[in-house]
């Protein structure tokens, strides 16, 4: 009971600081320059993905350990933050730490928690959440999917269990988790060692595959960072090529159905990062990580990069920028040094 009278103690106050910070500011968004939270500190949450939940949007992502770098293990877990416009953020701190206790634990201090996804189950009242886990030991050799769970969206969230995806003891890399609108979940994945793009439809329960994977048609191969967002009954999807921490050229793709046909729509970046002058070649120096849909505004979403720095991980960047729709049904990603929430009123 002392625990959630402290997590009602600590909305109140958030909602009140937002409040003031929201009458204050203007809402802009500023690509690549330092993102702060409403306490002016630096947001720590790489690899994220936003959910709106009662009028509130949560960011999850990975918190990382400043000072270390990413050979020496920088994860410590991860993070979440708040929101009621996205812009103004406030941490509600850790939602699942790692251990330094327990060497045998899969969550031990020097495994791989990366690229949180959370999503709400309304059937089960429970907020899950999926991430990449590599174990203490093990290197990048096997991809496990780990999971966790909460009643609440500010968590904090309770290990429950990993599992093997994609139909191979390797398991797989970089994935999605994508919710469509009748409320069936999909995990959608890169293979491995096969690099071969697969999806399969989870359980009722949301906790594991329902069953077998299922190569997605017209994935180009070694398709990596997949984010999913679906508009107008079309299935669309914003990913990147496989290249480490480097930065490559996005990719988009198109479908009627979650396993393809899928069509490419090449790059949809467009425009130059000024402060690093890199372009579409390089995503402007980024990797996409999450589609974020503004709610309220019709067809609005923002595409979420990352500026990965392996050497510096807790100084590692983010891109976000909004998504403009074409004629012929494809999308893009325009570079803007700033913008505001007023872009999606001008369509």
């Amino acid at each position: 009971m002392m625990n959630v009278f402290f997590r009602t103690c600590r909305f109140l106050a958030f909602c009140l600081a937002c409040a003031a910070l929201i009458s204050a500011r203007a809402a802009d968004f500023k690509p690549a320059q330092p993102f702060l939270d409403s306490a002016k500190n630096v947001i720590n949450a790489h690899g994220g993905n936003v959910i709106f939940h009662e009028g509130i949007y949560y960011l999850y992502g990975e918190e990382k350990e400043k000072g270390l770098s990413e050979k020496t293990h920088a994860d410590a877990g991860i993070r979440c933050y708040a929101s009621k416009d996205l812009v103004v953020w406030h941490d509600f701190g850790p939602m699942l730490s790692l251990t330094k206790t327990d060497p045998l634990s899969d969550l031990a201090f020097d495994c791989n928690q990366d690229r949180p996804k959370v999503v709400y189950n309304e059937k089960t009242k429970t907020f899950v959440m999926f991430f990449k886990l590599y174990l203490r030991g093990m290197g990048t050799n096997v991809g496990f999917v780990g999971v966790a769970t909460s009643p609440s969206p500010a968590g904090p969230f309770k290990y429950s269990h990993k599992f093997v995806a994609g139909n191979s003891p390797n398991g797989t890399g970089d994935f999605c988790i994508f919710k469509d609108t009748d409320g069936t979940l999909y995990h959608m994945t890169v293979r491995k060692p096969d690099k071969a793009f697969v999806a399969a439809k989870m359980r009722p329960d949301y906790l594991l595959p329902e069953g077998e994977y299922k190569v997605c048609k017209g994935i180009t191969f070694k398709t990596e960072a997949p984010c999913v967002f679906k508009k107008d009954g079309k299935y669309y999807m914003l990913a990147s090529g496989s290249t480490g921490w480097a930065p490559n050229a996005a990719r988009s793709f198109v479908s009627d159905n979650i396993f393809g046909e899928w069509k490419s729509l090449g790059n949809p970046c467009e425009g130059v990062n000024p402060l690093n002058g890199l372009g579409p070649e390089k995503t402007f120096g980024g990797q996409s990580s999450s589609i974020i849909k503004v709610e309220g505004k019709d067809n609005a979403y923002i595409a979420a990069f990352d500026i990965n720095r392996p050497e510096h991980p807790y100084d590692s960047g983010y891109i976000w920028l909004p998504i403009e729709f074409k004629d012929d049904g494809s999308f893009k990603v325009l570079w803007r040094d700033e913008w505001d929430m007023s872009v999606f009123d001008k369509k």
